[in-house]
């Protein structure tokens, strides 16, 4: 009985310390209310629509993770303009398959959603994937 309320309380501590430990709970998706979900109708084909692949979209993955990472808080940020810079949805990207296991993924700023008139010099990166997933270089 003596040991068990030590040990309990080294339990419930090492529960409680994942968060210090790099343990990241990624957000769940939202899903649309049942009557906004009625006023759209799904396209009948897939004409005019971008394909990529799995290897594409895990390569940009790979990139965005390093470029912003997950749990970015751009609510924090005072200034329009960097508050802007934080968001994912800000910025476009361009993926190329170099080789079979060698991609290209680019990102730049759109700011004339969230920062109209803005001028930014040097707002996006450019990063070779391998096909292991792992970054080779930025620039």
């Amino acid at each position: 009985m003596r040991l068990l309320l030590p040990l309990m309380l080294y339990c419930s501590a090492m529960l409680t310390g994942c968060g210090y430990f790099g343990y990241y709970k990624y957000p769940k998706s939202v899903w649309a209310s049942p009557a906004e979900v009625s006023k759209v109708d799904f396209p009948d084909s897939h004409e005019g629509a971008v394909q990529l692949t799995g290897a594409m979209l895990k390569a940009i993955d790979v990139a965005m993770n390093d470029f912003l990472p997950p749990g970015t808080n751009p609510e924090r940020e005072k200034d329009p303009v960097l508050r802007c810079l934080e968001q994912r949805e800000t910025y476009h990207a361009t993926v190329k398959q170099v080789r079979e296991d060698l991609f290209f993924v680019s990102f730049f700023a759109d700011l004339s959603q969230c920062a109209p008139g803005a001028l930014v010099l040097d707002a996006g990166a450019d990063y070779l994937i391998d096909g292991r997933w792992r970054i080779l270089g930025r620039r």
